[in-house]
Formats: C-alpha cells, sequence, structure tokens
C-alpha cells in the first residue's frame, strides 16, 4: 500500500458541504530523525472548529488539520531506534525552536509550530503522519481514545497552573467545552477549592455535573458572584468581559481560550479593579509528559468527556453538527478504522 487518506481543508468560505474532501495521497516516509505514525483515533479540537467557521482565521484552506491524536508506530526513519515499531504512542504537536529565541518555556518560543495548525505541516486527519521522535510520547497502557485526548487535557493542565488557584479559591470557569472541562479538572486535582462551570448547553451542563462539579447558565453568574479566580476557556468578548466581572477587585482571570483573535476588553474594570489578567497557551513539554503520566494512573480521568466516534468520510459532519449546535458533545473523535486502511 502506497497511498493513505487524508482529510483536506478547502477553506471556511466553501459551502459546509465542501469544506472538506477525503483525498488519496502517498504515504509519507520519515525522514532522519522522525517516525512515522500510523493514526488510530484524533481528537475534533475547539480550535480547529473555529477554523472551519471562519472565525479565528487560524485554519487556512489547502492544510489538514488535527492535532490531537494517538496511533502506532509504523516506521522508524534514519538514526530512531525508539520507540519500537508497532507501539502504542501519542505526539506533542508543539514544536519549538532549539533554544535560539531564549525562552525557557516551550510554549512561549517565538517560532512556535503546531502540527495541524501552522499550515505547511500536515496534522493527524489523515492514515498516517509523520513527526521528530523527539516529540513522540509512549502510551502502552492507555486505550486510542485516552491517547487522543491527551494534548487536550495539556492544555488544561498548564491553564490551571496559570491560574494557580489554591485550596481557599472559588473557581469559576467559563465554557464547558473541552479545554473548560479538562482544566476544571486539573484545577481539582491541584488541590483548589468549590469550582463552577458555566455553560449554555445542557448536555455540557449535565456532563460537568456528572463529574461533580455544579453548572450555572451563563445566565446565572453574577447572582453566584464573586469568585476569586475565574478561567475563560471560550475567549469571546462576552465572556471575557463576564469572566472579569465575576471576580472581585485584586482578582484573577486566566484566559485559555482562542475564540477570536481580537475581543472588547472592559479596560476600567483591568485597571481600576486591579483585576489580573493572564494567558495560557499549550504547555510545556514536561507538562503533556505529565499529563500522559496521571491519565495513566488515573488521576485525571476524562472517560466522560469522551463523547461520540466517527469515521473519516464523517468527520466533516460532526463539523457542521458542532458548528449549528445539532450536537454538544465536549470531545468527538476520528477513527481511522476501516477494512481497506
Amino acid at each position: 500500500m502506497t497511498e493513505m487518506r487524508s482529510l483536506l481543508f478547502h477553506g471556511p468560505e466553501q459551502p459546509p458541504g465542501r469544506r472538506f474532501t477525503v483525498e488519496r495521497v502517498p504515504i509519507p516516509e520519515p525522514g532522519p530523525g522522525e517516525v512515522r505514525i500510523r493514526v488510530a483515533r484524533v481528537g475534533l479540537c475547539g480550535s480547529d472548529l473555529h477554523g472551519y467557521t471562519g472565525e479565528s482565521g487560524r485554519r487556512v484552506a489547502g492544510m489538514v488539520m488535527g492535532h490531537e491524536a494517538s496511533g502506532w508506530i509504523d516506521a522508524l526513519g534514519e538514526g530512531v531506534s525508539t520507540p519500537a515499531h508497532g507501539a502504542h504512542v501519542t505526539f506533542n504537536p508543539a514544536l519549538p525552536c532549539d533554544g535560539a529565541c531564549g525562552h525557557a518555556i516551550e510554549s512561549r518560543c517565538e517560532m512556535l509550530e503546531v502540527v495541524g495548525v501552522t499550515p505547511h505541516i500536515p496534522g493527524a486527519f489523515a492514515d498516517y503522519l509523520t513527526i521528530g521522535a523527539g516529540r513522540v510520547v509512549p502510551i502502552p497502557d492507555l486505550a486510542p481514545e485516552q491517547g487522543a485526548v491527551i494534548e487536550p487535557m495539556a492544555v488544561g493542565l498548564h491553564a490551571a497552573n496559570q491560574l494557580g488557584a489554591g485550596p481557599e479559591d472559588r473557581v469559576l470557569v467559563v465554557g464547558g467545552g473541552m479545554i473548560g472541562q479538562v482544566a476544571a479538572h486539573a484545577i481539582r486535582s491541584l488541590g483548589a477549592g468549590e469550582i463552577v462551570i458555566s455553560e449554555p448547553h445542557p448536555r455540557r451542563r449535565e456532563i460537568a455535573e456528572a463529574a461533580g462539579f455544579p453548572t450555572l447558565h451563563p445566565d446565572q453568574v453574577q447572582a453566584a458572584a464573586p469568585f476569586d479566580r475565574a478561567m475563560d476557556a471560550v475567549a469571546i468578548s462576552a465572556t471575557v468581559s463576564a469572566a472579569l466581572d465575576a471576580v472581585p477587585k485584586g482578582g484573577v482571570v486566566c484566559i485559555v481560550g482562542l475564540g477570536m483573535p481580537r475581543v472588547n476588553v472592559p479596560l476600567f474594570s483591568i485597571v481600576v479593579g486591579e483585576r489580573i489578567v493572564v494567558g495560557s497557551y499549550c504547555y510545556s513539554d514536561a507538562t503533556f509528559i505529565e499529563t500522559a503520566r496521571r491519565l495513566t494512573d488515573g488521576s485525571l480521568d476524562p472517560a466522560a468527556l469522551i463523547g461520540p466516534t466517527v469515521s473519516m468520510e464523517d468527520f466533516p459532519q460532526a463539523f457542521e453538527d458542532l458548528a449549528t449546535g445539532s450536537i454538544s458533545e465536549v470531545k468527538v473523535l476520528m477513527s481511522t478504522d476501516r477494512a481497506s486502511a
């Protein structure tokens, strides 16, 4: 077999039924220092969805998305001996420079590129992909579905660290999508006090409540305020304002969402109230590895967050269903399984 399937994005300006096509393309060969992964499962990220709708501008025509994935080592490039052929792995899609930018934390690299996000680096919406062996993390004791959510859970764990909530803090998480909910799990695992999730969709509130988190409809947040700290996992003007309004003077807001490139911010609320706004993007290499370890030992459990798994051919419809609100699952996965793949 010399060809594989790849889900090609044609841009948000296309009609919904034409934004993706399944293409037959050559299976990539790993270069020196690289491995080839046979993709098992891959997640539909909120940033992929915002690129699909055109809200963020972070996905462009001609690219192959997909940065949350698990699979098996299929081939080793020159100079690579581990992981072994057939090993079950995930990969860290964030590709920092070699340190030339001067930042010790990988997510702050001035030249950071991300698999399936940077347009010229093909992602995991395909049967196979190649990546540097140093970005691969073996996960022998995890299922493919668990492996595919390590990346978003690492985002949540990094955001929880950025928020810095302690046992005495009452925390609001704005947005009950995947990042908001995994951030809530991570905040709880780090020992924070009460954690409340604000989310308009009943299904997502139900999932959060099943995991032990009190929930609010966004219209109820102000009546429940103040919160000591808040995390915005959506990042549109309305949610940034809601997070700032929910904390008292001197309160902390961490923004981890990437909903819009620019938002309107209530500046007086920040300046006069001396509120602290902190950003959170991706994760460090150490946090990514820690997340895989936490899933393996069970201290982080994503089972309740994982929704339906669909085929590559049906994956474009999952995008449209999420975009229109026909479904409101926290995490939809794509499977490459099929008899002829």
